[in-house]
């Protein structure tokens, strides 16, 4: 996921919503009609899986990311060590190829932005 976000970074909540996507295909759907406009931000509701979260803390504590703030935001973002891993993953081609190619459209196209809106407009519905 960070290796295609812009950067090598990407908020919490960015990676947390794209995780959501990967594990559910209605999810996959719902952040498809997202990212065409054509889903109100109201609708989106983030999952936080704790698996993903310890994934996230291994991430850092080999050296592949570390964390970080932006915009007043925690973020993750690749280390040299984690974008070389990352893409020789990403120029195999037997491993993880629907995700690839998932994320290459999915991760880019999910701004901060966006994100930002899609939590704005959540506090507005609780």
């Amino acid at each position: 996921m960070l290796y295609y976000s812009r950067g090598k970074k990407a908020s919490l909540a960015k990676l947390h919503m794209l995780n959501d996507a990967m594990r559910v295909s209605s999810s996959k759907e719902h952040l498809a009609r997202l990212l065409a406009s054509d889903q109100g931000f109201y609708s989106w509701s983030i999952r936080v899986e704790p698996a993903f979260a310890r994934t996230l803390d291994f991430l850092v504590s080999e050296g592949f990311a570390q964390w970080g703030v932006a915009n007043d935001r925690t973020t993750a973002k690749l280390t040299e060590a984690g974008i070389l891993a990352a893409k020789t993953l990403s120029e195999s081609q037997e491993v993880l190829q629907e995700e690839k190619n998932y994320l290459k459209v999915a991760a880019k196209g999910l701004s901060e932005q966006l994100v930002i809106s899609v939590l704005s407009a959540s506090k507005v519905r609780v």
